[in-house]
């Protein structure tokens, strides 16, 4: 049996599906965080600090509020809103569908909403790293 149908025969069996995604499932389905785009778009980035794509740039120490919200307004736009569905979010969505499915992700791109996952069956994990964090509230 091949790993894709040994892989389609576990999807039919399984009574729920937990999809784990990350950067990397994005990088892998084509998003671009250096080479054109970040050269594009980012230029500044590279030629003032050296930086070669958007996610090292996203940690630099900027010396005004105005200078990080201009590069992170930049980002989120060119990352969350100027992008389609990316195929591979399309073609896992297909395979799950009809399923109980969970997504768990640190993405923001947005792409399993995109791509037409249920926003009820989606964690977004990064909420939890947000200063301040979600789970220090002491309300109930």
């Amino acid at each position: 049996m091949s790993i894709r149908e040994q892989l389609q025969q576990w999807l039919n069996e399984a009574e729920a599906i937990v999809i784990g995604g990350g950067a990397g499932l994005s990088t892998s389905a084509g998003f671009e965080y250096g080479g054109t785009t970040f050269m594009n778009h980012f230029q500044y980035m590279h030629d003032l600090y050296g930086y070669h794509d958007m996610y090292t740039a996203g940690f630099h120490t900027f010396d005004k509020p105005e200078s990080y919200w201009a590069y992170w307004s930049k980002f989120i736009y060119l990352n969350r809103y100027n992008q389609e569905s990316l195929p591979l979010y399309d073609k896992l969505l297909e395979l799950i569908q009809d399923k109980n499915y969970f997504v768990i992700t640190t993405n923001v791109d947005h792409q399993f909403q995109k791509a037409g996952f249920d926003k009820k069956r989606l964690f977004y994990t990064c909420l939890l790293y947000t200063s301040p964090s979600p789970r220090d509230s002491t309300s109930s």
